[in-house]
């Protein structure tokens, strides 16, 4: 009977793949591990090091971010505060604005429809002031005759003198086509019986900025 050999033909013996590590000893084999081991710690550590200082240097921009950041809030605070502050006072403001009343505008309207041989000695106008709804209404103007109307406006009385009745009679017909008075009103006519002072008149009416006024 003849004997077979199993072994692949690398394994039998006589070639050169047999005689790989039977030379190695225990010691060899230890220390070339032990050199693979310190490898291998050194790459780790190396690693580690160059992706600790990674971190390290993210979190100080992070860092220098935070306090810049904080920095320019501290910066921003007072205009914050001041933006604050202006809204705040804007419907005040706005309020205010929209009371505005143009005097010159008025003066000028009741200078171009007085008519000629007229002449005023005094005027009383009351500017108006915000107050809350279903507060009382304002007072009549200071001097003003008892009677004045101050429903559904404020005090308008105006004192003059024309040179006859009948002037006297379109001062108030002028007087009404103003838009804003109202109620126009003849409190008295008296003829001082010269002739170069007239008739001297007062004129009671309610003044609403809003009926004409910008």
């Amino acid at each position: 009977m003849e004997a077979v050999n199993l072994l692949p033909a690398y394994a039998r013996p006589g070639t050169r793949w047999t005689a790989v590590g039977r030379d190695a000893s225990p010691r060899r084999v230890l220390t070339g591990g032990a050199i693979v081991a310190c490898v291998a710690v050194v790459g780790l550590g190396l690693g580690y090091v160059r992706e600790r200082s990674v971190v390290n240097e993210r979190r100080a921009t992070l860092t220098d971010v935070q306090a810049q950041v904080a920095a320019a809030d501290a910066k921003a605070a007072p205009i914050r505060a001041a933006q604050a502050a202006a809204a705040a006072d804007l419907p005040a403001a706005v309020t205010i604005s929209s009371s505005r009343i143009a005097w010159e505008s008025l003066l000028a309207d009741l200078s171009r429809v007085l008519p000629r041989r007229v002449r005023l000695q005094s005027l009383s106008m009351q500017s108006p002031t915000p107050f809350a709804q279903g507060a009382p209404a304002p007072a009549p103007a200071p001097g003003a005759p008892a009677g004045a109307p101050t429903g559904g406006g404020l005090p308008f009385t105006v004192t003059g003198a024309a040179t006859s009745h009948l002037r006297v009679a379109l001062v108030l017909d002028r007087l009404s086509a103003l838009p804003w008075l109202s109620n126009v009103t003849l409190v008295s006519s008296t003829n001082s019986g010269s002739l170069s002072s007239g008739d001297a008149f007062t004129v009671n009416a309610q003044f609403n900025p809003s009926g004409g006024a910008p």
